[in-house]
């Protein structure tokens, strides 16, 4: 009879790794990496686009705020090529003409004259001239000697609107024009359409002019405030 602690004993399974359970375990293993990997890229597209999305609200609301202040302080000053009270504002669709006081500038100065407009290669433009310099035609369809504020680049589409009466006594409404009258709109709107594929978002620009019932003034060189006349 055979002592039982030399008896041979079965080797077991749970001893180490067959080559077929490594191969799975490195498949496995595989696996997760690519799955992690693509996790993290994603994440990387996700943020690069939130940030690109927070840059372009950025954008929009310098413009806006830089628009809202330079309309807010227009000045109904009067023209004086022509007999009839008419304000030195015109407005169409596309181009707003009119007359404020100096871009981020709090002292008193020469009123200058600025064109809103969308240009040919589809930028949104702020131009503008003193209103006082002799060798330039603010009155003029050119822009010659006029100096150019880009706003943004890739508009498609520019529509300016008007709040007011189109004669006297008429209802109030929106209009596509306001040209040769001896009041400000009541209110101006700036809408904007960017280029197809832009994710850019412009939410309407509703402003509402300093003077809307009396068109006349006349500014006071200290204070280059509009006073009405009496």
């Amino acid at each position: 009879m055979s002592d039982p602690e030399f008896q041979s004993v079965p080797a077991r399974a749970e001893d180490g790794f067959t080559l077929i359970e490594l191969l799975v375990s490195l498949g496995l293993m595989g696996m997760a990496a690519t799955l992690l990997l693509q996790g993290l890229v994603t994440a990387g597209i996700v943020a690069k686009r939130e940030r690109s999305s927070e840059a372009a609200l950025e954008e929009v609301v310098a413009v806006q705020r830089i628009l809202r202040g330079s309309i807010e302080r227009l000045r109904p000053v009067m023209r004086t090529d022509s007999g009839l009270p008419i304000i030195d504002l015109r407005g169409t669709a596309g181009v707003l003409t009119f007359v404020a006081p100096p871009i981020a500038n709090a002292a008193p100065d020469a009123l200058q004259r600025y064109r809103l407009t969308r240009t040919a290669k589809g930028d949104l433009v702020l131009f503008s001239a003193n209103s006082l310099a002799p060798d330039i035609d603010t009155s003029g369809a050119d822009l010659i000697g006029w100096t150019p504020h880009t706003l943004l680049h890739g508009i498609r589409d520019i529509a300016i609107g008007y709040y007011g009466s189109a004669r006297p006594g008429q209802r109030r409404g929106w209009q596509n024009g306001w040209w040769d009258r001896s009041t400000p709109p009541e209110l101006i709107r700036v809408r904007l359409q960017f280029a197809d594929g832009d994710r850019r978002m412009w939410p309407d620009l509703i402003i509402r002019p300093p003077v809307t019932k009396y068109g006349q003034c006349v500014i006071e060189f200290a204070t280059n405030k509009c006073v009405e006349e009496r």
